[in-house]
């Protein structure tokens, strides 16, 4: 811990340093700020590994940073899961890169470019220095893995989003022609694994680091998964990597060194729970250890594999109490729980409590009847609420109440149509115990006049709810928010203000349930399309933890007995949606385009301008108008004009 501790003091002082640098040059040609001629002692070098990390969460002077919003947001959410309700616009002064309406002129794609380089240049610094600081060999080598990791990491952001791009492992202060052509994203892809598997062998495993903060064996390896994965799939299409990545997901499976979180964190059980709402669940747990901070690795908590982290002003004690660093992130304020005067028809806000959110990005339909009844993911990822404090904190978007009958547990949901009008009602739990039919009503943050009847079986369940009156102006699933991240539980803020626009959020980059997945994948690709006893169990194992059973026990309830690429689609969705993988999931199966005529056909396409449903086909109507153009980022137009070399991707 010691070890860690010095980086994570090292790493807030060079986030306040990194982003306080000119970014007036382009940082593929302009020398690290923090670049002493020569490294004598651990302070600098741990320093210089500090900021190489702190790329990760510093906003690169615009707020679009890598983790603080760019990869879950403008760089990902052009895709079937999420959108932005302020895209409804339509203005030409708000281009945003995740509707697909950026010129290769937009800040986001140079910022995300730099913020790649930086971290680069930074970790190319510290390997060809390593030799020189007065540490212990084995302080070292864990360094030099880091590095060279961070290296790989940062190019895989590249390539993975712009294609060819440029393989830079030399110093800028070494060179003198700065008119470098891109690589082929085949030969990246190569230097990538490379690189990652010479850092397996040098870095600390997670029983030694202890967190999720810094790089470890097992990250590593989860990451491998991911890139060889990436592969394997489009444009590069070496499907020689499928087996490579099941090797590099079961070394951190058998490696025992991580397993899903399944006990719900003992603050959330003592909650008040608005009625219709399911109470927390245990895969809550692993976002909520997001929102306060919490990077340990330990009995009970391994499921985290790497975070990129981050503070804010809202949470400093002790040491970092008065060292007034930015603050960058903006998951669960622009992407959560709608908490504002203005989108909340129930009046008087407890924002102090809860945290300000304008609920920015609402999901799609698709994504929300994806999940089937029971999983309890779903109610968790997409917000069935908005924060309110004259109803127990809480006022829901639209719930169905099943009340009297002499029964309980019966749960149903409302489906509303685009004209805001409930035109059925889905029973998800029959519940027990009824002897009557019970009583239907509605609680929602609008709408009015729908009235419905229940049916019971001779069995003492509900088995249908029929629809008398379907009333009007009732939210649709378009009014759900993200919810994944949570304001309420952000920590250290008694007596302190909240910042409205700005969280402490660290961003899960990778986690358990994505590796069983990515394991899963690739075995079911190995065997030709029928997975092994192996890749079920895998698969299983996420599915049990959604539905609540034992991860460890087979369940003939929850359990599949085989599974295809569309169930993996499906499924990746479900448990990792939100999590800046989307996009490249879809693309490297080569289903982009297919996606987005989907998401087209599932949405009204006649919908008013400035509506949910409007926004909701921006993205896929733009998307759709030109796949080939859409399906990399441009070369942002400020490097090409510096690197004559380069060449623009198609399209742009």
């Amino acid at each position: 811990m010691k070890l860690y501790n010095k980086f994570r003091c090292y790493s807030w002082i060079l986030i306040l340093m990194v982003s306080m640098a000119s970014c007036n040059k382009n940082v593929t040609l302009d020398p690290i700020n923090f670049q002493p001629t020569t490294y004598t002692s651990a302070a600098q070098i741990y320093s210089q590994l500090a900021a190489c990390y702190a790329n990760l969460s510093v906003d690169n002077s615009a707020g679009f940073g890598l983790y603080s919003h760019a990869i879950w947001g403008y760089m990902s959410a052009g895709a079937d899961e999420t959108f932005r309700t302020d895209a409804a616009t339509g203005t030409t002064s708000q281009v945003l890169t995740e509707s697909y309406r950026g010129t290769s002129d937009e800040v986001t794609y140079s910022n995300f470019w730099r913020a790649c380089y930086k971290g680069i240049e930074q970790a190319n610094i510290i390997i060809s220095v390593i030799n020189q600081p007065k540490v212990s060999e084995a302080e070292r080598k864990n360094i030099l893995g880091q590095a060279v990791f961070m290296r790989a990491y940062y190019l895989y952001l590249l390539t993975s989003n712009f294609g060819d791009v440029v393989l830079k492992t030399t110093l800028t202060s070494d060179m003198s022609n700065f008119n470098i052509p891109a690589t082929p994203t085949a030969e990246v892809y190569n230097f990538i694994i490379d690189e990652m598997k010479k850092a397996d062998t040098l870095v600390n495993t997670m029983p030694k680091v202890t967190n999720t903060s810094m790089v470890t064996q097992t990250a590593v390896e989860a990451v491998l998964a991911r890139v060889c994965l990436s592969m394997a799939g489009q444009p590069v299409k070496d499907q020689s990597k499928y087996a490579e990545a099941l090797f590099w997901a079961e070394k951190v499976i058998n490696s025992g060194v991580h397993d899903l979180n399944v006990i719900p964190l003992s603050v959330l059980t003592s909650l008040p729970v608005t009625v219709g709402v399911p109470a927390y669940n245990a895969y809550a747990n692993v976002f909520v250890n997001n929102m306060q901070n919490n990077v340990s690795w330990y009995s009970g908590n391994r499921e985290g594999i790497w975070d990129a982290t981050f503070l804010s002003k809202s949470n400093l004690s002790g040491a970092y109490a008065n060292t007034n660093y930015p603050v960058t992130q903006q998951l669960g304020s622009l992407m959560g729980i709608t908490n504002n005067a203005t989108a909340n028809p129930f009046g008087a806000l407890n924002i102090s409590n809860f945290g300000f959110s304008g609920g920015t990005y609402r999901v799609f339909p698709k994504l929300y009847n994806l999940y089937e009844a029971g999983d309890a993911r779903r109610d968790w990822a997409i917000a069935p609420f908005v924060y309110n404090a004259t109803v127990n904190g809480k006022a829901p978007v639209l719930s169905v109440i099943i009340s009297g009958g002499g029964g309980t547990g019966a749960t149903a949901i409302a489906k509303v149509n685009a004209s805001k009008i409930i035109e059925s009602i889905v029973v998800e739990n029959g519940g027990s115990g009824y002897t009557s039919a019970p009583t239907v009503s509605f609680v929602a943050t609008a709408g009015s006049g729908a009235t419905a009847t229940a049916e019971i079986g001779a069995d003492g369940k509900v088995t249908a709810i029929k629809l008398t009156r379907g009333g009007s102006g009732y939210p649709t699933i378009y009014d759900r928010p993200v919810g994944k991240w949570r304001r309420e539980f952000e920590t250290n803020l008694s007596g302190v203000t909240r910042i409205n626009q700005n969280t402490s959020c660290n961003f899960p980059i990778i986690r358990y349930a994505d590796v069983l997945l990515m394991a899963a994948e690739a075995d079911l690709m190995v065997n030709s399309g029928s997975p092994s006893a192996k890749g079920l169990a895998y698969y299983n194992r996420v599915r049990r933890r959604a539905f609540g059973v034992s991860i460890s026990t087979p369940n003939a309830a929850v359990d599949v007995t085989t599974f295809t690429l569309q169930d993996i689609i499906n499924e990746r969705s479900r448990e990792l949606c939100f999590e800046g993988l989307r996009r490249l999931d879809l693309k490297r199966w080569g289903v982009m385009q297919q996606t987005m005529q989907a998401l087209l056909a599932d949405n009204n396409l006649n919908a008013p301008s400035g509506t949910q449903q409007d926004a909701a086909t921006i993205t896929a109507r733009n998307f759709l108008s030109n796949p080939t153009k859409f399906i990399m980022f441009p070369i942002p137009s400020s490097e090409l004009q510096i690197d004559a070399a380069l060449v623009q991707n198609p399209g742009w």
